[in-house]
C-alpha cells in the first residue's frame, strides 16, 4: 500500500488541484443538457400485443391448422414482415388517408416476445394519440393481410378437395350397379375435409390483437432532470479526463514536491500565492502581509546558518531562478526589507543589467550603477543608495568606511540599514564585466561591511552573465514559481549549476504555492498583526 500511495497522489493531484474547473465544467454541462432536454418535444409510448395461433401447412402465415406451433424462426420470419415496407407501406397509406400526419411521423419496432408466441409492436410519438393510433393501425394491418393469406389458402385448398370429390362422384354416377369400399371411404374422408374447410373459413384464429393499444399518460422523453444529472457526472468524468490528460502535457513545477525533487535541495521557505507581493502603506513599498512570516523565517534561516551547507550564515548570497517571471527581483527587494526590519545591515547588488527591476521595487534612483563602478566611472559610495524604511522607521545618519580601497555607504551600528546598488545603463559586455577582478572586490568589500549581500543576478539558461559570480559569494539560492517554473528548465539549471565551479546551493524558495501545498509542508503562514489600532467613532 505505501509503494502505490505517491502514485495515486500524483494521479489525483492534478485532478485536486483543478477541482474548481472541473467542477464548473460539470455543473455547465449539467445546466446545458437541462435546457437542451426542456426544449425539446416530449415523446409518448404505446404498445400492443399479437398473439400468433399456428402456421398453415403450406407455410403461408397463421392459416390452416392452429394446433401446430409456430417455432422461433417463423416468429422472427414475422417480425421482420412488420418491420418491413410490406406492413409499414400500407399502414402510412393508410394514416395519411385519415389524416393522422402525427402518427405518419412517429416510429414502430416489432419485436418477439421470448417466452410466447407473441410478437410486441412498440410506438413512439409526439402525442398519446399518434402513439396509440400508429400501434393500432399496425395491428390492423399485419392482422388483415395475415387473414387475407388465411382466408386464401383455405379457399384454395376447399377448391381443390372440391374437384378431387367431384372425379370420384363422375364414375359413380355412369356405371351400373355396384360400387367399391375404398372409393365410397375416399368420398367420405373428402366430404368430412370439405366441411372442416368451410367451418375454418367462418372462424379465422391465426393472428388476434390481444389488447387495443394503449398510451402511457407520461411522456417517455424528455426527461430534463435524470439528463442534467447524467450531463453533470459525464462532464465531471470527461473534465477529470482532459484535467490529467494536461497534465501530462504540463511541463510546469506543480507542487512543492515537484520543486523539491526537482532540486534535490531542501525548500528554505514558502511563499503563498498573493494578488500582489508589494503593497504601498501611506505611499511606501513593503511586503504583502501574507508574505511577512515566510521571509521571517527565511531570514532565521540563513542569520543562524542551521542546516545551511556551510558554518555560519552565509554573507553574500546570489539569487538565481530557471526562467524569467519567476519572482526573484521581488523577493531580493521583500526579503531585504524584513532583513532590515529585523536589525540587519543589508546591500542589494543588482546584477541583472538587462532587465533592471530594482530600482522600481526599492522606490529609490541613481544616476550611477554597478556598471560605473566596475568601470571606474563612479565611486561606490556615489552609486549605492539608502533605501528608506517607511515612517517613523526610517534610519537616520550614514558613516562611511573603507575597505579593500572602496568607499561604503554604511548605516549606524545597531539600526538596521537597506542600500542598493542598481545596474545602471545597459552596457556591451556584461559577463566580462561581472567576471572582471574589480566585481571580486567589490563583493569582497561590500560583504566586510554588511551582514547580508543580496545579489540580484539573471537566469543562467537565458545569459551568462551570472555564471562568473556563483564562485564569488557564500551560497547560491534558487527562485522557483509553482505554476510557472518549466520543468526542463530546472533541469538544466540543476546540470549548470552542478557543473559550475560556484559557491554551494544553500536552498530553494517555492513562489505562488497553494494554500494546501503550503499546510501539508508545514509552511502554513501566520499572518502578521496589523499596527496600531483602529480609532473608535466617537
Amino acid at each position: 500500500m505505501n509503494d502505490t500511495t505517491p502514485d495515486t497522489a500524483r494521479v489525483f493531484a492534478p485532478l485536486w488541484k483543478r477541482k474548481w474547473i472541473i467542477l464548473a465544467v460539470g455543473i455547465a454541462v449539467g445546466v446545458a443538457t437541462y435546457f437542451y432536454y426542456k426544449h425539446q418535444p416530449p415523446s409518448y409510448l404505446a404498445k400492443t400485443s399479437l398473439y400468433l395461433g399456428g402456421t398453415s401447412e403450406q407455410g403461408q402465415g397463421t392459416g390452416a391448422n392452429p394446433s401446430k406451433a409456430l417455432s422461433g424462426r417463423e416468429i422472427a420470419n414475422q417480425v421482420e414482415l412488420i418491420n418491413s415496407s410490406i406492413v409499414g407501406g400500407p399502414v402510412h397509406r393508410k394514416l395519411r388517408a385519415e389524416g393522422n400526419l402525427q402518427a405518419v411521423k412517429a416510429r414502430a419496432k416489432a419485436t418477439a416476445s421470448p417466452t410466447a408466441s407473441f410478437i410486441i409492436i412498440t410506438t413512439e410519438a409526439r402525442t398519446p394519440r399518434a402513439a396509440q393510433d400508429l400501434a393500432n393501425t399496425y395491428a390492423l394491418v399485419y392482422t388483415a393481410r395475415q387473414k387475407s393469406n388465411y382466408l386464401r389458402n383455405v379457399r384454395a385448398q376447399l377448391a381443390n378437395t372440391r374437384q378431387q370429390l367431384r372425379r370420384l362422384e363422375v364414375p359413380t354416377a355412369n356405371s351400373k350397379k355396384g360400387q367399391s369400399a375404398s372409393s365410397a371411404i375416399q368420398q367420405a374422408t373428402l366430404a368430412s375435409k370439405i366441411n372442416q374447410l368451410e367451418s375454418q373459413l367462418a372462424n379465422f384464429v391465426g393472428v388476434q390483437q390481444v389488447s387495443p393499444a394503449k398510451a402511457n399518460p407520461l411522456p417517455l422523453s424528455p426527461k430534463p432532470k435524470k439528463s442534467a444529472i447524467f450531463g453533470f457526472v459525464l462532464g465531471l468524468l470527461l473534465a477529470a479526463v482532459g484535467a490529467y490528460v494536461f497534465s501530462l502535457f504540463d511541463r510546469r513545477l506543480g507542487s512543492l514536491s515537484d520543486v523539491e525533487g526537482m532540486f534535490q535541495a531542501q525548500v528554505l521557505t514558502a511563499l503563498p500565492k498573493v494578488r500582489s507581493p508589494t503593497r504601498r502603506p501611506n505611499g511606501e513599498r513593503a511586503p504583502a502581509r501574507p508574505l511577512l512570516e515566510p521571509l521571517r523565517r527565511l531570514h532565521t534561516t540563513l542569520q543562524l546558518g542551521d542546516g545551511l551547507p556551510r558554518n555560519g550564515h552565509p554573507r553574500s548570497i546570489v539569487f538565481v531562478s530557471a526562467d524569467p517571471g519567476d519572482g526573484r527581483s521581488t523577493l531580493i527587494a521583500n526579503l531585504a526589507r524584513v532583513q532590515r526590519d529585523a536589525g540587519a545591515r543589508v546591500a542589494v547588488i543588482e546584477a541583472d543589467m538587462r532587465r533592471p527591476v530594482l530600482g522600481r521595487l526599492l522606490d529609490v534612483e541613481s544616476p550611477h550603477g554597478l556598471g560605473d563602478v566596475l568601470m571606474g566611472r563612479a565611486a561606490l559610495d556615489e552609486a549605492m543608495r539608502d533605501v528608506a524604511a517607511p515612517g517613523p522607521e526610517t534610519v537616520g545618519g550614514t558613516d562611511t568606511a573603507r575597505a579593500g580601497g572602496l568607499s561604503t555607504v554604511v548605516a549606524q551600528r545597531g539600526t538596521g540599514s537597506l542600500s542598493a546598488l542598481l545596474a545602471g545603463e545597459s552596457i556591451d559586455n556584461p559577463p566580462a564585466l561581472l567576471a572582471s577582478v574589480q566585481m571580486a572586490d567589490l563583493l569582497r568589500a561590500v560583504s566586510d561591511v554588511y551582514e547580508f549581500v543580496l545579489v540580484d543576478a539573471p537566469p543562467p539558461l537565458s545569459v551568462s552573465d551570472v555564471m562568473p559570480l556563483l564562485s564569488l559569494v557564500d551560497g547560491v539560492i534558487v527562485v522557483a514559481r509553482v505554476g510557472h517554473t518549466g520543468t526542463q528548465a530546472a533541469q538544466r539549471l540543476v546540470q549548470v549549476l552542478g557543473r559550475t565551479a560556484s559557491a554551494p546551493l544553500l536552498g530553494v524558495v517555492a513562489n505562488c504555492v497553494a494554500p494546501k501545498d503550503l499546510e501539508r509542508y508545514g509552511f502554513s503562514p501566520a499572518p502578521a498583526p496589523r499596527r496600531g489600532r483602529k480609532l473608535s467613532r466617537r
